[in-house]
């Protein structure tokens, strides 16, 4: 371990905010060029490197580092992009899993749209939803996200999301079933 780290460690093991501004100082660049690597978006690198360090000072992780800061940090941070990259597949599943349902056999085994006109159908029907509608469907759906964080997000019940939920694939599933 550098000793200029070890220092700073030991800093922020005593709750140091300038050894915290220190270390973001010395590893931010860094790290966003290694989430940037991973996931190919710059901003959602950014993002995800910025709250890497506010969880770990909100959270105080700098006490439980065992190995070299830099090691730790670039471990921490190749573990937030495999997160995303699995989130990103599980939104991708679903999706696909969504679009079958509600187009029927316009999808091959795949889930892949058979043709643009289909694709254009199921956007367009989207697009007519009610803002929240569409909303609570891309968090839940797209986003992945677990009907409280939609809830939380959005400033609703869990109850108003799922009824949201409903009445969008409903609504979906009913203009399709016209473009037929």
């Amino acid at each position: 371990m550098e000793q200029d780290d070890q220092i700073l460690l030991n800093e922020l093991k005593s709750g140091s905010p300038s050894a915290y501004e220190r270390v973001f100082k010395k590893y931010y660049k860094m790290l966003v060029a290694k989430a940037y690597f991973v996931l190919e978006d710059e901003m959602e690198a950014e993002d995800l490197v910025q709250n890497l360090f506010v969880t770990m000072w909100q959270k105080s992780h700098f006490i439980s580092i065992k190995t070299s800061l830099k090691s730790y940090l670039y471990g921490a941070i190749h573990n937030q992009c495999m997160m995303v990259i699995r989130d990103r597949k599980v939104a991708d599943k679903r999706m696909n899993s969504y679009k079958e349902v509600l187009a029927g056999d316009e999808y091959d085994e795949e889930g892949e749209v058979e043709d643009e006109a289909s694709q254009g159908r199921l956007d367009l029907a989207f697009q007519e939803l009610p803002l929240q509608r569409q909303r609570a469907f891309k968090l839940v759906y797209v986003e992945d996200k677990k009907y409280k964080e939609a809830a939380e997000e959005m400033g609703l019940s869990v109850n108003s999301i799922k009824t949201h939920l409903k009445l969008a694939v409903k609504a979906l599933k009913d203009k399709l079933i016209k473009f037929k």
